[in-house]
């Protein structure tokens, strides 16, 4: 059932994995049957973080009693020895296993960042450390910057590389992705939806499978329905149709590359504006949903909170995107406010 190899790690993995970031939003019993209903499936590996709230809590109650035939990753954003070694106690603890077969090094983006993680008392340090004790089976690092990436894995340091690669992300396919596949690093791919931004998932899931250089993806899954119609496009044919290509040609001029994939690493906002919700309401929920009265009121309590920023900079400082949040905010939540008032949902 498309087993692969992930890199050096030699774990057998299913190409289709599951992501552990939405199972945060919805209920505690809809989050375990998701889970279970993964592994059902035969699907065998399971990502989350421990900055993903209850997400390493509900994997753990849903696979406990099946440890031994899942592969569990989690992550940490953590730059130092010490705070590596507390997160990595919670996360065992919330998993319930004594070992993590992936850990991760969350959202290396800098060079300031690789600098901190690889001194002394840095995160490697304890995660080497923690690999001698076995609580850690594999070493592998996240990131949003292909460059860095590149630098990363070169030094050898790291079995897996977790990277966002999609139709309109598609760096990484220029040299970080074959340079993984030249020196047997695992390659794990987020973000292959856009974070929901694009027009049709099947056609988002098919462009990122059809890559030989691609071998786990991890879409984000929140509900047993997304989870069997990703499964199905996983289990068909991964060429593109003429239909879908003329799909990701009209993604690429309405979107560009200033828009949110809503990771909401920019949060949270010291005046608490609800960045993600302000950018993406008109480009995705309103064409999907529509107008409702809950609706309405976050609108109007968003642009309350807008009002009040102060301009100090900190969301733009931790976008992966490098977006002009500042710029882009007045502008997106000027536009919703006038389809607000008029109940008007946008053209597809």
């Amino acid at each position: 059932m498309k087993a692969i190899k992930l890199g050096r790690t030699g774990l057998k993995v299913k190409s289709l994995g599951f992501g552990g970031i939405p199972i945060q939003r919805v209920s505690e019993e809809a989050a375990v049957d998701v889970v279970r209903r993964c592994y059902d499936l035969g699907l065998n590996y399971y990502d989350t973080a421990r900055g993903y709230t209850t997400s390493e809590e509900r994997i753990g109650k849903a696979l406990e009693d099946v440890r031994e035939r899942v592969i569990l990753a989690t992550k940490s954003h953590q730059r130092t020895a010490e705070g590596i070694k507390r997160e990595l106690e919670i996360s065992l603890r919330n998993l319930r296993t004594d070992y993590i077969d992936v850990y991760q090094l969350h959202n290396v983006q800098t060079e300031e960042q690789w600098s901190q993680v690889k001194a002394p008392g840095g995160a490697l340090e304890a995660v080497e450390e923690a690999k001698e004790q076995g609580k850690i089976n594999h070493v592998s690092v996240t990131s949003h910057s292909p460059d860095l990436a590149v630098e990363m894995i070169k030094t050898g340091l790291f079995e897996t590389m977790m990277i966002p690669y999609n139709y309109l992300t598609t760096k990484p396919a220029d040299e970080l992705l074959p340079t993984c596949k030249k020196l047997n690093v695992g390659t794990i791919i987020m973000k292959p939806f856009g974070g929901g931004a694009f027009s049709n998932a099947n056609t988002a899931l098919k462009y990122v499978l059809s890559n030989p250089d691609c071998d786990l993806v991890i879409p984000g899954m929140m509900s047993v329905a997304e989870l069997e119609e990703n499964y199905g496009v996983w289990m068909g044919d991964h060429s593109l149709t003429d239909k879908e290509r003329r799909l990701i040609e009209r993604d690429k001029e309405r979107l560009g590359d200033q828009f949110c994939r809503s990771c909401n690493y920019c949060q949270p906002c010291p005046q608490g504006i609800p960045i993600s919700t302000i950018l993406r309401t008109e480009s995705q929920v309103l064409r999907r949903m529509g107008w409702s009265e809950r609706r309405v009121e976050a609108v109007k309590e968003a642009k309350e909170k807008l009002e009040t920023c102060i301009h100090c900079g900190e969301c733009e400082s931790r976008c992966p995107y490098n977006l002009p949040i500042q710029e882009l905010l007045p502008r997106a939540m000027q536009s919703l406010w006038d389809l607000m008032e008029s109940r008007t949902i946008p053209e597809p």
